[in-house]
């Protein structure tokens, strides 16, 4: 490959990638953009997020970490001494 092949296929990607974040977001604007006629409308949105927030936080007890100890995966290390009778 020389230089001007990886420079086009660069090209292409970043267009790809560009063109398709486009795509999406003209796709879901409706979603993505929120137009309200009055500051209490706005309000009412946010409350709305927020609690809808709040009520998926809070549901049930916490989740909490059930992997085991390091000292019930790897027991304790034991001393090994090797003697040789060298001359």
């Amino acid at each position: 490959m020389n230089t001007l092949d990886i420079v086009l296929i660069d090209i292409i990607c970043y267009m790809g990638g560009l063109f398709t974040g486009l795509g999406i977001c003209f796709k879901y604007k409706h979603d993505l953009l929120v137009r309200t006629s009055s500051h209490a409308q706005l309000q009412d949105l946010v409350q709305k997020i927020t609690h809808d927030i709040q009520a998926q936080t809070s549901e049930g007890p916490p989740i909490m970490a059930s992997a085991p100890t390091i000292t019930e995966v790897i027991p304790p290390m034991k001393e090994i001494i090797i003697r040789t009778n060298e001359i």
